[in-house]
């Protein structure tokens, strides 16, 4: 035991007792009713500090720590530390510009993501409680909705498809004429399609009933066209669309319990959609769209995922 302590002392054990290490600095001279166990000059480590950091150690080193051999070697480390960051405060390199910058950002980083936790913390909680309440699915309302949805279980499919997106329909009007007049569909894509699906010719990919449930229009003109059929202009709230259905697969159908999952999920979505533009218009949400049209970002990568449309 001794040897294989000594071994990865170096390695896996002192650094991370060493960062570890700095938390007590701040504590060495606070006032405490525990017993000192070592001085580094006035900096103390108390009993309890020393027991707390024990308890913190990684669960392989456990039972060595329980050693006096191994709470003296722990301690060793703990001194060394301590001994070494001394010396660093009394050489004058915090105040050096690259420390004080390198702080300055960590604490500003620090905030960010305080502020990050913080807010998801409150949503997740805030949505439970919807989910609970007012978000909540009744299992008679699963029910309904199957039986007026049946045949689409009894028979489901999922097609393929493409779409060209445009910012506002004289637009969208410049690109069907071309589509009208025999042009390739994905090569009209490529050209003016705002959609970062427009480099795959508009592939969006395979697509089943629900899944862009919260644009109903597109999603109602896609599953009416016949296989190699185009659309007229689509509008929807993220603009104006030209639809083409590249191919369609049956799938095997779906029982009631089978169902009532997707079901679920759907229903929640559009409880959430509904929701949401309530409190849209309660919370008069504005946006000024010349602003939002001057915005430009550097250009990245296109998005992996292949399903843009949502």
């Amino acid at each position: 035991m001794k040897l294989f302590w000594k071994i990865n002392l170096n390695r896996t054990f002192f650094l991370p007792f060493l960062l570890v290490g700095f938390t007590l600095i701040f504590q060495g001279c606070k006032k405490s009713q525990d017993k000192t166990l070592a001085k580094v000059g006035r900096i103390k480590i108390s009993q309890q500090d020393f027991s707390k950091e024990l308890a913190n150690s990684p669960q392989i080193y456990l039972n060595y720590l329980s050693t006096l051999e191994g709470k003296k070697q722990f301690l060793d480390i703990l001194l060394k530390e301590k001994v070494l960051l001394n010396s660093a405060r009394n050489s004058g390199v915090a105040s050096n510009k690259q420390v004080q910058r390198e702080m300055q950002q960590y604490v500003e980083r620090s905030k960010e993501q305080e502020e990050q936790f913080r807010k998801g913390l409150i949503l997740r909680e805030y949505l439970k409680q919807l989910q609970d309440g007012k978000l909540k699915v009744e299992d008679q309302e699963i029910k309904d909705y199957y039986e007026k949805s049946k045949a689409e279980y009894e028979n489901p499919v999922k097609v393929v498809a493409s779409h060209i997106l445009s910012s506002n329909e004289e637009e969208a009007q410049k690109a069907l004429q071309r589509l009208k007049k025999g042009e390739d569909f994905a090569k009209v894509a490529r050209e003016v399609s705002k959609d970062p699906s427009a480099s795959r010719g508009g592939l969006i990919g395979e697509v089943m009933r629900n899944d862009l449930s919260d644009l109903p229009s597109f999603e109602q003109a896609l599953f009416s066209l016949k296989i190699g059929e185009i659309s007229d202009i689509v509008k929807t709230k993220i603009g104006y669309h030209i639809i083409k259905k590249n191919g369609e697969q049956r799938l095997p159908g779906q029982s009631y319990a089978q169902a009532v999952p997707q079901i679920r999920r759907v229903l929640e979505k559009k409880k959430f959609e509904d929701w949401m533009e309530s409190e849209r218009k309660n919370q008069k949400v504005w946006i000024d769209e010349q602003v939002l049209a001057s915005i430009s970002l550097p250009q990245s990568e296109e998005p992996s995922s292949q399903n843009v449309v949502r």
